[in-house]
């Protein structure tokens, strides 16, 4: 008897609204896993019947039967045949360290990655790729998937095309030919990402031991993947306009490089695009010192102005582009792809065969549906709108404190910034943390992981007040 009114008496503190804007079984749902990660409900404890908590909430056993098997499912309760269900052990108490104390003890190129995914509440991350949640289009999404539902059949239950959905990639020749790169769909292969992209340009192109030319400051998910697979890496200092081409001539003489990573056009962290004859250059370098550019341009939407890519003035002779929908459209789609000569993409769907046997088919519709029914195109008008505001006001609220940009960027989410009063952006990485807020240092940018001033900020939260009374505090 103890023990029924011990389970009443807690399911009395389940309280349901029907003006809530959750359902009542997530109402239920997080009320118990409340209850349980606190340790009011005791592991091995029986639950209230189905028909009872029904009774007890005036609500429908249809409703709380679901709620209880998403328990289950969560590993929150337990069900035993023909005696109900069982509250499991709580969950391990949650670190109750600061959230930048535990993620940021020890820096290192995935530093960057892991505070991308950090999601602490109450802590501010200005370094982040991430765009705000309330910047996302919710309704393009739905309006996809509800195209891409009303036209599944059964051949959505098998494997797709190793190379990809055809119909994406054909439309991805119309768009690459927008950008004066002009291709067939057998040079295109659809990929997990532009990370998937890259790792298996990197598997086709290198060896263990084989020497690289990479921005410096670049992408540090490309220094991690380089690093696993033994390929090193040769620091290229990146210009306003471009990388520093005397240093790329001096160091393919002496090493010999298989290739060149590169971002041209919004390239992070800089947020700096290649100048026309930089980019003249660069190829010709590349051709004289017979080595390959892998140009990235996952931030390509995002420009506010049309610029020429390696790419057009190569036509995939020896440059492999990689584009990404990841960053606009949205980041669990996880859809990117490859354009490259017709022989190296086949070799590279071989590759992709192998370690993932193909991509998502329904991501890959679902981004078709996005970019056919014009839904991404007014997105992205209103995103890059949007960026541009909040750039012109993150500089409005930076220059009167005595931040230097690096560069103005024609588009995009991020620049790179420095104060003379700081030597080193690890002293304001420090304070930022202090106040809750994630900025990443600088070095987290550079191969070697060497010091320097500079820091990279996301614009679109540069208008957060947080932010700007930290700056005022420092400066």
């Amino acid at each position: 008897m103890v023990c029924g009114e011990y389970r009443k008496n807690k399911m009395a503190l389940i309280q349901l609204s029907s003006a809530s804007k959750l359902s009542l079984v997530q109402q239920i749902v997080e009320q118990i896993t409340s209850l349980i990660d606190k340790g009011a409900l005791r592991a091995g404890t029986k639950m209230t019947s189905i028909r009872l908590f029904a009774r007890q909430h005036l609500i429908s056993v249809h409703t709380v039967a679901e709620a209880f098997e998403r328990l289950v499912a969560l590993g929150y309760l337990e069900s035993r045949p023909r005696s109900g269900f069982f509250i499991k052990r709580p969950r391990p108490v949650a670190d109750k360290r600061n959230p930048t104390e535990k993620f940021a003890r020890a820096f290192d190129h995935l530093w960057q990655l892991r505070s991308h995914l950090i999601n602490e509440p109450g802590l501010l991350n200005v370094t982040s790729g991430k765009l705000p949640k309330e910047w996302m289009d919710t309704d393009m999404v739905k309006a996809s998937l509800k195209s891409v539902a009303a036209k599944i059949d059964s051949g959505m239950m098998q494997y797709g095309d190793p190379y990809g959905y055809l119909p994406l990639r054909t439309l991805l020749q119309s768009k690459l030919g927008d950008l004066g790169i002009y291709c067939q769909a057998d040079q295109i292969l659809m990929t997990q990402g532009a990370s998937q992209a890259m790792d298996l340009i990197i598997r086709y192109l290198l060896r263990h031991g084989d020497k690289v030319l990479v921005d410096d400051p670049g992408y540090f998910n490309l220094f991690s993947n380089l690093q696993m697979q033994g390929i090193e890496p040769l620091s290229v200092r990146r210009n306003h306009d471009g990388p520093d081409l005397d240093m790329v001539e001096k160091l393919a003489q002496q090493h010999r490089p298989s290739v060149m990573f590169i971002q041209s056009v919004l390239h992070t962290p800089t947020g700096s695009t290649i100048s026309p004859g930089n980019a003249y250059r660069l190829l010709r370098l590349s051709e004289q010192y017979d080595f390959r550019i892998v140009e990235n341009d996952a931030y390509a939407d995002m420009l506010s102005e049309q610029v020429p890519r390696l790419a057009t003035l190569d036509q995939l002779s020896r440059v492999f582009y990689v584009g990404s929908f990841s960053k606009t459209l949205f980041v669990s789609a996880r859809v990117g792809y490859v354009a490259a000569p017709a022989n190296a993409v086949k070799d590279l769907a071989n590759m992709k065969m192998i370690t993932s046997i193909t991509s998502a088919q329904l991501s890959e519709k679902l981004v078709f549906h996005a970019l056919t029914e014009g839904l991404y195109r007014r997105w992205i008008d209103r995103l890059k709108t949007r960026l541009s505001d909040s750039m012109i006001e993150t500089e409005d609220m930076l220059r009167p404190l005595g931040f230097q940009l690096f560069c103005r960027p024609l588009g995009g989410k991020f620049i790179w910034v420095r104060h003379p009063n700081f030597e080193s952006s690890s002293d304001i990485w420090k304070l930022a943390a202090d106040a809750g807020i994630v900025l990443a240092p600088g070095k987290v940018f550079r191969y070697g992981m060497q010091d320097t001033p500079w820091f990279r900020l996301n614009v679109c939260y540069g208008g957060e007040p947080a932010l700007a009374n930290l700056f005022k505090s420092i400066c």
